[in-house]
């Protein structure tokens, strides 16, 4: 293969895997989107159980309430780690396309530091710390408003339901952040 034909495979490759990594990120912004729809349900969920109890006064209130906050939790952890496998992918073609920046870069005679072809996610300090922030920050308003919300309505109707929804909310966030900063440990670490 000569100069020309490989640069060109590269490019044509590098512009494949940097399409397929832009659709996996716009995907995982539609997956914020459904969450944010689904803990705005949390908040009307209470009076949903109002008008269905009203309705039908032989349910049990309380029961319907607890398990009403607990789908919707798990449905909220279901896309929430969907979503943190569709960031693993994100990661591997943003490894990839950093070998295929290298190799273009070579091709075309530019100095490594050059800014071509540089998608160097180690170098990008300043937008990972604010995405960090900002991530983290959103992260945790959502957990809390899905976990405390819920508690409180609970509490007030059912000891241990909010007792058991509580755990299980702690439980789930617990393990969704740590899988999450495992996940982005090569590219988050201060």
């Amino acid at each position: 293969m000569n100069p020309e034909q490989r640069l060109n495979y590269l490019y044509k490759e590098y512009v494949r895997l940097s399409q397929q990594a832009e659709e996996y990120i716009r995907s995982a912004f539609d997956d914020f989107k459904l969450m944010g729809v689904i803990g705005a349900t949390i908040a009307l969920w209470k009076p949903i159980v109002d008008f269905i109890v009203l309705a039908n006064p032989k349910i049990d209130y309380s029961g319907l309430l607890f398990l009403g906050f607990l789908s919707l939790l798990l449905v909220i952890a279901i896309i929430g780690f969907w979503n943190l496998i569709k960031q693993s992918f994100i990661i591997f073609f943003a490894d990839n396309l950093q070998g295929y920046e290298k190799e273009l870069r070579k091709e075309l005679n530019e100095l490594e530091s050059s800014r071509v072809f540089n998608l160097n996610l180690e170098k990008e300090a300043k937008l990972l710390a604010s995405y960090r922030v900002t991530f983290a920050a959103f992260l945790l308003i959502f957990a809390l408003a899905t976990t405390v919300i819920p508690f409180l309505i609970l509490i007030f109707f059912k000891v241990i339901y909010s007792l058991i929804y509580l755990f299980l909310s702690l439980t789930i966030f617990g393990i969704y952040f740590r899988v999450l900063k495992k996940s982005t440990k090569k590219y988050l670490n201060e």
